[in-house]
């Protein structure tokens, strides 16, 4: 099986577990090469994720903006690089996403596409139909407070008020001044 795994980092010619958000080290592997890319950008550190993806019924990857113009501004300009490994021995699925993978062991990459711009990227594959960005417009008050709670619950646990300078939370105070502000 063909794996791919996406990263800011390029010229690598080995993958090797890191504490991943799910506090074991892994490397995250996506058999959907537009899903890994995804990972090829770091809006917030580790032990956080914001990766807000999914599918539509055709199967089409769909990122959903829960800030104004979050795509655009967290993957224009950004290079990335998607590691191609086939062969992979040992995997598993902790997550609920259907087309990922983790593995615990080092991992040889066989291949290497360099993508120089992510954004524009992503835009070649929304004219192919098989990428969409949902604006913030299209997303019901219901899923945006699922979302909120979600990013409350890990500031507060990570007690994120009494770190401001943390990455974590000056990407809250910029993108959601509002959950911010009730977080404080």
């Amino acid at each position: 099986m063909t794996l791919y795994h996406g990263s800011p980092v390029g010229g690598l010619s080995e993958l090797k577990p890191f504490l991943s958000e799910h506090d074991k080290p892994y490397i995250y592997f996506s058999t959907e090469p537009l899903v890994a890319l995804l990972y090829a950008v770091k809006p917030v550190p580790k032990p956080f994720s914001f990766y807000p993806y999914g599918f539509d019924k055709d199967g089409c990857v769909v990122y959903s903006e829960y800030f104004e113009n979050a795509f655009y501004e967290l993957y224009h300009g950004k290079t990335g690089y998607l590691y191609q490994c086939e062969n992979i021995e040992s995997t598993e699925n902790p997550t609920v996403i259907n087309c990922a993978y983790v593995c615990t062991g080092a991992v040889k990459v066989d291949r290497l596409t360099v993508i120089p711009d992510l954004y524009a990227f992503y835009q070649e594959q929304a004219d192919k139909d098989k990428f969409r960005v949902k604006p913030r417009s299209e997303i019901s008050e219901k899923e945006m407070s699922y979302i909120l709670d979600e990013l409350q619950n890990d500031a507060e646990k990570h007690d994120l008020k009494s770190n401001l300078q943390h990455p974590m939370s000056l990407f809250l105070q910029v993108h959601f001044p509002n959950l911010w502000e009730k977080i404080c």
